[in-house]
């Protein structure tokens, strides 16, 4: 089991028939922690919605990939943040990838997190999740790395929720 950094931010990909799913996580344990993602749900609306949920790492047969890309971030700044990101008014295939591309613009944008590229930082989780279709299983830990777009010294704005600043 690799593990993860507690309270920092990571792109997470889910196994699916097509196209890894794909949303933002902040671990709250090495075990578990809280999600931002779209999806749709047809039993409440026909398109894309939003959802923050808890979400367990171990153990999840879904769960095949975690790359760090943030340092320190509360969950409810990541929360707040993604719910003023637009979810797509349709439910074509693939949407996550575009939605949650524009969250971390928006999280870059604000200070909350350095990425030097964000369009780089897109095209290395795709090819990342799509070698770990292996690690779609109850008894592996998902696949965890950082990215190589993930700048630390970028990532310095001060979080009221957690009453600190990160990399200052």
């Amino acid at each position: 089991m690799s593990a993860v950094d507690v309270g920092c931010l990571y792109l997470t990909a889910f196994a699916q028939a097509v196209a890894p799913h794909i949303g933002l996580l902040v671990p709250t344990s090495e075990s578990a922690g809280k999600l931002v993602h779209i999806r749709i749900d047809r039993n409440a609306s026909p398109n894309w919605t939003f959802q923050c949920r808890d979400q367990k790492i171990e153990g999840d047969m879904f769960m095949t990939s975690l790359l760090k890309i943030g340092g320190l971030i509360a969950w409810g700044t990541l929360s707040e943040v993604a719910q003023t990101v637009v979810v797509p008014p349709n439910d074509r295939f693939g949407e996550c990838s575009p939605w949650v591309k524009s969250l971390i613009d928006k999280l870059n944008e604000l200070g909350f997190i350095g990425v030097a590229n964000v369009d780089g930082l897109m095209k290395e989780f795709k090819e990342f999740a799509a070698g770990n279709r292996a690690f779609a299983r109850r008894d592996k830990y998902p696949n965890v790395a950082i990215s190589r777009y993930f700048v630390p010294s970028m990532d310095n704005r001060y979080d009221s929720e957690l009453n600190l600043t990160t990399h200052a």
